[in-house]
């Protein structure tokens, strides 16, 4: 048999004289249509991504260690934030607390305001709790305020004419 290919070798394996193997290919198989190279492979549309602060129980924690300071500063967070540290700038978030040892001077902003701790400046929220432990100084604007006894209290408190109006400053 020579090295090459003959008419009935092809599709089998052959040994050729020196018992080298070759492969030819078999006419069983049909061929394949070419793929378009412009076509691009449908996919379903992306899915809207749902940040993880807004899952249910995640937070945002500045922890007791950290001191923020800074010109124009302002954190905002999409869900819970709590202020363990101390921060000399705004505030924001769906949710707010401020930590028994948490301190914030300049303006506390959400749709729920839950004060432990230190407030110097404005709070701004649908719903503020000013707890035993807290000591704030500037004015609360609020839809609904609750004062627990023993918290301090210096400043003026306004019920705002809508929640929409309490949060807007900050752009929560």
């Amino acid at each position: 048999m020579s090295r090459g290919t003959s008419a009935n070798a092809v599709g089998a394996l052959n040994r050729s004289h020196w018992g080298d193997f070759m492969f030819t290919r078999s006419s069983s198989t049909e061929p394949q249509p070419l793929r378009n190279p412009d076509a691009i492979p449908s996919r379903p549309p992306p899915q809207p991504v749902r940040p993880r602060a807004m899952e249910a129980g995640l937070k945002s924690v500045i922890g007791n260690d950290l001191k923020i300071i800074g010109q124009g500063l302002k954190i905002i967070s999409q869900g819970t934030l709590q202020v363990d540290g101390e921060i000399d700038g705004d505030v924001g978030g769906a949710e707010v607390i401020v930590g028994e040892a948490g301190k914030v001077t300049g303006t506390v902003a959400a749709a729920r305001v839950i004060v432990r701790g230190t407030v110097s400046g404005v709070i701004r929220g649908g719903a503020v709790t000013l707890q035993s432990s807290s000591h704030v100084e500037g004015d609360i604007h609020h839809m609904s305020l609750a004062i627990e006894q023993g918290a301090h209290f210096h400043g003026h408190s306004r019920r705002a004419a809508d929640a929409a109006a309490l949060t807007a400053e900050l752009d929560v």
